[in-house]
């Protein structure tokens, strides 16, 4: 755990350091008011306070960190006979206390509890939320297929993932999958934008840094590595990494182990590293803009996420979970009007998931006061083209009627929600089309083999044989 010890006196500050440096990460600081303002700037597990402190008490600073940082557990020490200062700590958020002078083994006992207690209330939390796991992946594309598959044989590995894809295609929400699917849920997932921030704010934001390393470092800060202990670090746009930063990623992928900014001991570290970028690596190799070592270090388990021109599939179901959330939150119950919904079919959606989630917002915001909202809200381009799509079957992938709990799990399932919808669309495509496959099966914008193969699945209707030439074919 990261721990943070407040204490005006210096002995007792070096002496639970000591005590303590083997089994955790340890930062001092000498009264309250220094421990406050560190709170604002890095994640602290454990927050070890004395209470008579110059500036701040360690009373206040319980009562103010606690608002500051709510994940954060905090022990005062109070000296013999002023329990009546633990009872009021307890009441301000302590989570516990102990007595000075102490033992060793009373300050194990309490750091093993405060651990234990965390990582029951993230394992609770974990059963309790359902949008974790392969439920984030919203579709039954080829690609999302293959993508939960991917996920299921690599959540429990600790080797590198690497997700490539275009912007907007939904890498890291895979990567947060990926880390919600095994026992790494239950630590934490952070994430970084590689191509945000210039080479020296990148570096210290990754491997941290020293209090003095440079100007402005007023005060130790942890790195995204130590903060993703025995968690995830999601590395996005890992293309964007300069030569230097290359280096040093290298060395923490290989070694497990890295220097803070200006630091002089080694850290180790056992996050689990996924990168992301959208730009092509094996091609930056060649040129050189990217290091070969690096690139054969991150691409042990590679999976690519196809854009979302190209699994048209997932769009009415990404449409249906975005607009429940986007009404629900607004508290406006309208509907999208076939033919708007027509037009969002049909578009190609050059920013992926990304820009159909904007386009659906922006919809919703406008359309607030309409019972249906109309194709004229829509951006521009969605209205240059004719739509591909049948506005008839609009009305079956439209957004649907508020949902209930069993349709808003099943939809997080995926399956059941999957084949109902699928059941319905090919009902109503066949009806329409007086049962015409080939006709049907244009209009559901599949192929007549697919057709066939689910009205099989579904039991719509039994498939005709197989034309003697085709199988003549096939052989």
């Amino acid at each position: 755990m990261h721990i943070l010890i407040a204490d005006d006196d210096a002995g007792i500050r070096e002496a639970l350091k000591d005590l303590l440096k083997d089994r955790h990460e340890i930062l001092l600081c000498e009264n309250g008011l220094e421990a406050l303002e560190l709170l604002e700037k890095t994640t602290v597990d454990v927050v070890i306070t004395d209470n008579q402190m110059p500036k701040l008490t360690g009373l206040e600073l319980i009562r103010r960190g606690r608002e500051m940082s709510p994940g954060t557990a905090f022990l005062l020490m109070t000296a013999f006979g002023s329990v009546e200062n633990a009872l009021e700590a307890i009441r301000l958020g302590a989570d516990d206390y102990f007595l000075k002078p102490f033992e060793s083994s009373e300050i194990f006992h309490r750091l093993k509890r405060i651990e234990d207690l965390s990582s029951w209330r993230a394992e609770h939390q974990l059963k309790h939320d359902t949008g974790l796991g392969v439920s984030r992946l919203i579709g039954h594309s080829p690609t999302i297929r293959h993508a939960i598959d991917f996920i299921e044989q690599v959540a429990s590995a600790t080797s590198p993932v690497l997700i490539l894809g275009p912007s907007g295609s939904g890498k890291e929400v895979m990567a947060k999958a990926i880390h919600e699917s095994a026992h790494r849920a239950m630590r934490p997932f952070v994430a970084i934008n590689c191509a945000s921030l210039s080479e020296q704010l990148l570096e210290s934001e990754l491997f941290g840094h020293e209090k003095g390393a440079f100007t402005g470092a007023n005060a130790t800060k942890l790195g995204k590595f130590e903060l993703a202990k025995g968690g995830t670090l999601f590395l996005d746009e890992v293309g964007e990494l300069t030569p230097a930063i290359q280096a040093r990623l290298l060395r923490v992928l290989q070694e497990q182990e890295f220097f803070r900014v200006g630091g002089v001991r080694q850290i180790k570290t056992d996050a689990r590293v996924i990168a992301a970028t959208h730009r092509p690596l094996k091609e930056m190799v060649k040129s050189g803009e990217f290091r070969e070592d690096l690139y054969f270090r991150l691409n042990v388990l590679t999976f690519t996420l196809a854009p979302l021109c190209d699994r048209p599939e997932d769009i009415p179901l990404l449409i249906q979970m975005f607009w429940h959330k986007l009404t629900r939150e607004s508290g406006h119950r309208h509907e999208l009007a076939p033919q708007t919904m027509s037009r969002l079919l049909a578009y190609s959606y050059p920013g992926n998931i990304r820009e159909l989630q904007n386009v659906l917002e922006r919809l919703a915001v406008l359309g607030a006061k309409d019972t249906q909202v109309g194709p004229h809200l829509l951006p521009p381009e969605f209205l240059e083209n004719s739509p591909k799509v049948s506005p008839s079957l609009a009305p079956v992938i439209s957004i649907v009627p508020k949902p209930t709990t069993e349709t808003l799990v099943t939809s997080l399932n995926l399956t059941v929600s999957v084949e109902a919808l699928e059941r319905r669309l090919i009902s109503q495509a066949m009806e329409r089309t007086g049962n015409n496959q080939v006709k049907a099966a244009d209009l559901l914008q599949i192929t007549r083999g697919t057709l066939q193969y689910k009205l099989k699945k579904y039991q719509l209707s039994s498939p005709p044989s197989e034309p003697l030439a085709a199988k003549k074919v096939a052989a």
